[in-house]
């Protein structure tokens, strides 16, 4: 764990509230990208992160985190968007205006820049099944190794290797019918 997640952690318990708005603040963009990118809408996507940060808050105090602070958050997400997409009843495409709503959601510094391979890329991503989007998105934003994203999704480190294959080759295929190079 990098030593100013582990202040911030210690802080956080401590009761200092500036040390979750810098937890939010640090994190916030990757992980709503990775909430839109799941969850394939914008909406649920901030519903998610808001209870991931209201669970946060609320076990200020007693918060325990073994390995990586980003790796709990992205779990902690991951899991919550799994719950909303088992209530919902619908699986909306990502669009593109929720990931460009995800670029914006940072410090202007910090935005995304999304290119016409970018919008393609997410508009094909919302077309694969559940397991391979997540996989894919756990790998490539979260840089999670397959052995990790395995134990998340409770499969084999090969299953989750093999779903993150599945996931690049149904993309190109994707891609290359919108008319992108991958």
């Amino acid at each position: 764990m990098q030593c100013n997640d582990r202040k911030l952690i210690q802080q956080l318990n401590r009761g200092c509230p500036e040390a979750l708005r810098r937890i939010y603040t640090q994190y916030r963009t990757d992980l709503y990208t990775m909430a839109v990118s799941v969850l394939g809408d914008g909406v649920l996507a901030e519903d998610c992160l808001q209870d991931v940060f209201v669970h946060l808050a609320r076990k200020a105090g007693t918060l325990t985190i073994r390995g990586n602070l980003k790796g709990y958050l992205v779990t902690a997400v991951i899991n919550r968007a799994r719950d909303q997409l088992r209530r919902s009843v619908r699986q909306a495409g990502c669009s593109v205006e929720d990931l460009s709503l995800a670029a914006n959601h940072g410090n202007p510094e910090q935005a995304l820049q999304l290119s016409e391979e970018g919008q393609a890329l997410i508009r094909v991503l919302a077309q694969l099944p559940q397991e391979q989007r997540e996989a894919f998105v756990l790998h490539a934003q979260a840089d999670m190794t397959f052995r990790q994203i395995g134990t998340l999704q409770q499969v084999s480190g090969k299953t989750a290797l093999s779903r993150y294959r599945y996931a690049i080759s149904k993309l190109q295929q994707l891609l290359q019918q919108e008319g992108v190079q991958p």
